[in-house]
């Protein structure tokens, strides 16, 4: 029997999703507004942090949601995209919404949109609002699916707003350039509300937006710092200070700047902790493709790098932890994402590349993926699917070496699922 006959047919919830359009993007808040107030969901009585930026957003609202428990706070999370399933898009309380319970909300929508048509996001964000209300959970995380301005999570006003970092991404919808991108990204600031920039280098843009509103713009080594040992690390803000912290399992210096804005962000809106708290929720700190570790011998990662930001902390980290072996990558990534600009800074890190096209509609096509690595890279071979490319990585490499798989939460899903 083969994989394909093997495969158990399609779930009620896969079929619904299924009819909707996942792949196309239609940034603008009307259509929500007005199907939020059919279904009374203008005003909840959640709290809401939102949390925007280029990188570093699902972790930053991981590290939410442990900080969060410490003070038995429950919360809601919906993030984006999801690796292996939809539900993982909304979490409550460390838990995934049910088929059920998502399918419950998909008829409350359809009931309620009437003739108004609504994307794939506005779909799941909707849904999370829905099922985050039944629940009753304490505070509402919305990390922010494209740019912030005109995306869904925009619909709902924030009591605080965390914008982690700033660069190119997405050029198609947010701009060509740096200031153009921060303007969309500061759209989910409000006015009186605090605001956590979770990088030392900060477009005008936030700064003009933040004096704009009157919000209270806090800004890593501006106003609140880490500092780094060897096992450790230490964080400020004003009169809080926690000493000799833990360092969390998530792998990269970088995670730290996301733990920190995130903690910011809750002492901001006046949240106590003490410091056995914070190390309590560091050590619970978890969430899935960020350097994750799949296998030892060889060792296998698992990262959703994506786009130039992501790709130069993935590169420093591999310089910063040499192995005796060799390094491969399984790769593959999609159209928009300006391969040529990063991809030759990840060639003195990886020895052979495993490439194929992804099954994403968004996929960068398997003779441009080809074009553009024969420009930038050393050694690179194509394969006809993920599992191939994944199997075949395996099959080369040596107790000794190393295998990075990444390119996309699409990747992830297509390599592991």
């Amino acid at each position: 029997m083969t994989t394909q006959q093997a495969k158990l047919p399609a779930s009620q919830l896969e079929n619904k999703l299924n009819e909707l359009n996942q792949y196309k993007i239609d940034l603008g808040l009307d259509r929500l507004h007005q199907v939020l107030q059919r279904l009374k969901l203008s005003e909840p009585q959640q709290q809401i942090i939102t949390v925007g930026g280029t990188n570093g957003k699902g972790s930053t609202v991981a590290a939410l949601s442990s900080l969060l428990t410490t003070q038995g706070k429950s919360y809601g999370a919906f993030t984006s995209p999801h690796i292996f399933k939809f539900n993982e898009r909304i979490n409550i309380d460390g838990r995934l919404a049910t088929d059920d319970e998502i399918l419950e909300a998909f008829e409350m929508i359809d009931a309620a949109k009437a003739a108004i048509n609504l994307s794939y996001f506005e779909y799941a964000f909707l849904a999370a609002v829905i099922i985050f209300k039944q629940q009753g959970v304490d505070v509402m995380l919305l990390e922010v699916g494209l740019g912030g301005r005109l995306d869904a999570t925009n619909a709902l006003d924030a009591d605080a707003c965390v914008i982690t970092t700033v660069d190119i991404d997405h050029t198609e919808w947010l701009g060509d350039s740096i200031d153009k991108i921060a303007q969309e990204k500061a759209g989910i600031m409000r006015a009186n509300m605090p605001v956590v920039y979770g990088d030392t280098d900060m477009p005008s843009a936030i700064d003009d937006q933040a004096n704009k509103l009157n919000a209270k713009l806090i800004q890593l080594d501006k106003d609140f710092q880490f500092q780094l040992n060897d096992q450790s690390f230490s964080y400020q803000l004003e009169k809080h200070s926690y000493i000799d912290l833990n360092r969390p399992q998530l792998k990269g210096d970088w995670q730290i700047k996301n733990f920190s804005s995130a903690l910011t962000a809750l002492l901001s809106l006046g949240y106590c902790f003490n410091t056995e708290q914070v190390q309590q929720a560091i050590n619970g700190w978890q969430i899935q493709g960020r350097l994750q570790t799949i296998q030892d011998k060889p060792l296998v990662l698992a990262d959703v790098a994506h786009n130039r930001q992501s790709v130069k902390q993935l590169v420093q980290y591999l310089k910063d932890n040499p192995i005796k072996g060799q390094t491969r990558a399984v790769f593959s990534v999609l159209a928009d994402k300006d391969l040529d600009s990063w991809i030759g800074d990840l060639d003195e890190v990886i020895d052979h590349w495993f490439t194929f096209e992804l099954t994403n509609s968004r996929a960068m096509d398997v003779l441009s993926l080809k074009t553009i690595l024969a420009n930038h890279v050393t050694l690179s071979s194509q394969f006809e699917s993920a599992k191939y490319a994944y199997e075949m990585t395996l099959r080369c490499s040596e107790p000794e070496d190393r295998v990075i798989v990444f390119g996309s939460f699409h990747v992830l899903e297509e390599v592991f699922k």
